[in-house]
């Protein structure tokens, strides 16, 4: 049987193979394409390969000159390597090269290989984790400036009288009229202005909170909109029912209800990754990330980023649970980034009665149950999770269930998104300088 040799053409072959297998694996198990272990590989794999490299070189160059001057070539061999008068010039691949002295050629070349080759591979290193714009200069989410409500509007009820004919009765006439009707008797009837449902939030200044002109918020900006803002994460589901016609038709749920708020809804749906999470202004992060899949396994980097978020900047995420392996990873997520671990939401928790009350907890598909969780830090929800595909309801379809529980989940949305603008406007307000 012939013995398979390792060439270097079989080693490049082998390492070919690895960084392609690295790349698949990284891939289907929505693994970190890139981490420690990886570097650490990759950078033993470049090692081999510059020591290899390095040393085919300089034995080419020695085999040259000996071959020149073969009267020449020395004999005695000192401390593992041959005696040579031969001064290179300044090659570092060659061993006699000036760089190296007169004495241990062979043993200083490989330290500057070591040496070289460790410091590029650290400057690759640093450049591919280089985060652009790092300290939270590159992004920014304002909120719409304004002021709104919670006071209920002054309802318009006009009076009407309704004056009946009087009729001047002769005792002594023939015609005899039985039990005549009062002289003056005034009926009252209210328009049908007062027959208009208020809802909590539809005051004179809008949806909102503040003294500014129309639907806003103290602390927003003339360029501020209402976003909605989904995570892209490591799970193949990430995207589920994201976009026009999906969790674009929330915030159209928004203008149709909040009529004031015209102009001041986001033109799309935004997708963002947990590093650029990171890279939001510090007082200027947004108010809610929404997270949805079948599973959710964020790496360490990306808990720090989302605990940054949580504690750091007040904001808020949303958990849907669209497929049954979802709510154990979020869950466990969640309690290590918080701090805390989640309880059920009450039934008659604000955030089930503003601005729409709920009369149940709308349920597309239980993959978690039919209970809500949320995780409490400083006196206000950080994180709701929804057990059963709230999102399925804001498609175009409904996923199949019923216009009223579908309106029931959009009422549910909007809500999250209210708390979330609410407590987030309390939080830049009090942080101004």
């Amino acid at each position: 049987m012939r013995r398979l040799r390792f060439t270097p053409r079989i080693a490049g072959i082998a390492t070919g193979l690895y960084v392609a297998l690295w790349c698949a694996v990284s891939f289907i198990f929505d693994i970190d394409f890139i981490n420690t272990a990886g570097w650490a590989i990759f950078y033993l794999i470049g090692l081999g390969w510059a020591v290899l490299y390095v040393e085919r070189t300089a034995r080419k160059i020695e085999a040259r000159y000996r071959s020149a001057e073969p009267a020449t070539r020395p004999r005695v061999v000192i401390g593992g390597e041959l005696a040579t008068a031969r001064r290179g010039g300044w090659n570092p691949l060659d061993p006699a090269s000036k760089l190296y002295g007169r004495t241990s050629q062979r043993l200083r070349q490989s330290f500057a290989t070591l040496a070289a080759y460790s410091l590029l591979f650290m400057l690759v290193y640093f450049i591919a984790h280089l985060r652009f714009g790092s300290g939270g200069e590159e992004y920014s989410d304002d909120l719409p400036a304004g002021g709104g409500t919670d006071s209920p509007q002054a309802m318009s009820v006009k009076v009407q009288k309704v004056v009946r004919k009087r009729y001047v009765v002769n005792p002594y006439s023939s015609i005899l009229f039985a039990a005549p009707p009062p002289i003056d008797n005034v009926q009252v009837n209210l328009e049908a202005e007062t027959s208009n449902r208020y809802q909590v939030g539809q005051g004179d200044g809008g949806f909102g909170q503040g003294d500014g002109e129309g639907g806003g918020f103290g602390s927003g900006t003339g360029k501020g909109k209402v976003n909605l803002y989904r995570l892209r994460h490591s799970d193949r589901g990430w995207n589920k029912n994201f976009g026009v016609g999906g969790d674009y038709n929330l915030l159209l749920e928004f203008t149709i209800r909040y009529p004031k708020m015209k102009g001041k809804i986001g033109e799309e749906t935004t997708s963002i990754d947990c590093d650029q999470l990171g890279r939001f202004k510090e007082n200027a992060p947004p108010y809610l990330v929404y997270v949805g899949g079948y599973g959710f396994a964020p790496t360490s980097q990306d808990k720090k980023f989302l605990k940054q978020y949580v504690m750091e900047r007040h904001g808020m995420i949303l958990g849907d649970s669209l497929g049954p392996g979802f709510h154990g990873g979020f869950i466990a997520a969640m309690n290590e980034i918080t701090g805390v671990q989640g309880v059920p939401i009450p039934r008659d928790d604000p955030i089930h009665k503003y601005p729409f009350a709920l009369p149940q907890l709308p349920i597309v598909v239980a993959h978690g149950g039919s209970t809500p969780y949320g995780w409490r830090v400083d006196g206000r929800w950080a994180v709701y999770w929804h057990p059963g595909a709230l999102s399925d309801a804001w498609r175009d379809d409904r996923a199949g269930i019923r216009k009223e529980i579908a309106a029931q989940c959009y009422e549910l949305g909007l809500n999250i998104m209210a708390y979330a603008m609410k407590e987030q406007d309390k939080w830049r307000l009090s942080n101004k300088p």
